[in-house]
């Protein structure tokens, strides 16, 4: 009876392990690569322990855009109602901008989110 129970134990435990590790290893690519796109900079990539780590100690992660000091990002669990509702996370990237300078600042954050939109073009005339 010990050995039925240890093996369905087990058997039921091993496929939810499996679908927790591949859902944190999904996220963890998307932070990764969401960070690589805002700050240019694939070095500053997370690891599965490292994004897990945030999660729970509800850490934030400063990260430079182009060398400027000023974006943090920050993980969760949102809450959700209902009992069975399935689990959400929420990655927020937030911007404090620099005592000084913070024109610069907004120029260069929206440059990192949208090339085309830092930049002037000057009329061919």
């Amino acid at each position: 009876m010990v050995l039925f129970t240890a093996f369905f134990a087990t058997l039921m435990t091993i496929p939810a392990v499996a679908d927790r590790r591949r859902l944190m290893q999904g996220l963890t690519k998307r932070v990764n690569s969401t960070i690589a796109e805002v700050t240019n900079t694939p070095a500053d990539q997370l690891s599965v322990k490292e994004f897990r780590n945030m999660v729970k100690t509800g850490e934030q992660l400063p990260l430079l855009v182009s060398g400027v000091p000023g974006l943090n990002l920050h993980v969760e669990r949102a809450a959700m109602s209902g009992r069975n509702a399935p689990e959400k996370w929420l990655a927020v990237l937030t911007v404090v901008p620099p005592e000084n300078g913070t024109a610069s600042f907004d120029r260069l954050v929206a440059a990192a989110i949208d090339p085309g939109c830092g930049t002037t073009r000057a009329n061919p005339s």
